[in-house]
């Protein structure tokens, strides 16, 4: 469940027959953010050809957004192997934008493809990658005596405790990594604890 993200934005510079392609590639867990991303490096090369751009917000392997754009090149000739390239990687939480400048040598679909992958291939290279661990949100119930050993178990699987809410019982909420949730629940279960309170244990919300 775990995947690479970038830790902080690149840019790189790729050459093919004279046309020049300007990669930007960096941190994006916003699709409004990177708008105003493109929107910026628009306004730094405004003379350029085309700004093609590949987005994924999320997991690789299950985006929360996943979208690309040609900006007038030939359909699929951009975009799209630049966001395939970036799913192939296993990088989420992560844009792309290639800015051309064209060299005055038409370079067909083929060798667009090819050029606008390699330019994100060489901002890849580039940027510095870092594992993310999605979090689990979960609440969990208990009697009042037992509160503390719901914090020690959860802190031993690297999780932390939230709020906690009394009435009859108490119920704690809880986040931790996502690839430790299995183990812990296993654990709380076979000393009796409870998930919300309702019987079969529900699997948590991931965010």
């Amino acid at each position: 469940m775990s995947y690479q993200i970038p830790c902080s934005p690149v840019v790189t510079e790729t050459e093919e027959k004279k046309s020049r392609f300007i990669c930007w590639l960096g941190p994006v867990t916003d699709k409004a953010a990177f708008l105003r991303e493109l929107d910026s490096i628009r306004a730094r090369y405004p003379d350029a050809s085309h700004h093609c751009t590949a987005l994924v917000i999320g997991s690789p392997a299950n985006p929360e957004v996943m979208q690309s754009d040609d900006d007038g090149e030939p359909g699929g000739s951009a975009g799209r192997p630049m966001l395939e390239l970036l799913l192939k990687q296993e990088v989420g939480n992560v844009g792309a934008i290639v800015t051309r400048y064209f060299g005055g040598t038409k370079l067909g679909v083929g060798g667009l493809m090819r050029a606008y992958r390699g330019a994100v291939g060489a901002a890849l290279q580039s940027v510095a990658l870092e594992i993310h661990v999605p979090l689990l949100s979960q609440n969990i119930g208990c009697d009042f005596a037992g509160e503390s050993r719901v914090r020690f178990l959860v802190s031993q699987y690297g999780g932390v405790c939230g709020d906690v809410h009394y009435s009859e019982r108490v119920r704690v909420d809880v986040e931790l990594p996502a690839d430790q949730w299995s183990a812990l629940r296993e654990k709380l279960v076979s000393e009796g604890f409870t998930f919300d309170d309702v019987p079969g244990y529900p699997e948590p919300g991931c965010h």
